[in-house]
């Protein structure tokens, strides 16, 4: 049995982008690659741009290799999103990052979702109907998200990994409403 490809780390990541110029941080990124790949037109999307922008690497080698990080982000996502095991994550900084560090790489990867679906061809996120509308609505809403001063790190904490959580199978929900059946495997 063949095994899905792990996400690049976050971190890795995170360098390959700030060395190559590239403002388009990690878990935006991924979640632009995300939204894509979950959008009915995402095949015909030409993701890379959404990510790199006008930006141009600094140099050849920092292109090459951002090029190829791109690349196996895109493939790792496809694999998981197309798999039997349900096992996809959103790409976002993990415990070694503070709190609001994690907060904003949600807000991030969530911004960035809804960029790829809209780029591939889902134009209006709020019509989207039944499980996948709701879904969709809230990403929206995490989108907007802040940190609040008034509740401890404890609870922020647990709340964060519950968001994680829904949005790990949330988006699995999403790709599976909005792709043909015929393109998921």
């Amino acid at each position: 049995m063949e095994t899905t490809p792990d996400l690049p780390a976050y971190d890795e990541a995170v360098r390959l982008l700030q060395e190559a110029g590239v403002p388009t941080g990690a878990a935006e990124a991924h979640g632009i690659i995300t939204g894509v790949l979950c959008a009915p037109e995402g095949a015909r999307v030409a993701w890379q741009g959404l990510i790199l922008g006008r930006e141009a690497a600094r140099n050849h080698e920092t292109a090459s290799t951002l090029s190829q990080a791109l690349a196996a982000l895109h493939r790792a996502t496809y694999a998981h999103l197309h798999g039997l095991e349900c096992d996809f994550a959103p790409l976002l900084p993990g415990d070694e990052h503070s709190l609001a560090e994690q907060i904003e790489g949600l807000t991030d990867w969530c911004r960035g979702y809804l960029l790829g679906l809209h780029a591939g061809g889902v134009p209006e996120t709020r019509t989207l109907s039944g499980d996948a509308g709701e879904i969709v609505r809230d990403i929206t809403r995490l989108s907007e998200a802040e940190l609040d001063a008034s509740l401890a790190d404890e609870e922020e904490a647990k709340a964060l990994v519950e968001i994680v959580e829904y949005l790990r199978v949330g988006v699995q929900l999403v790709f599976e409403e909005l792709q043909p059946p015929a393109s998921r495997h």
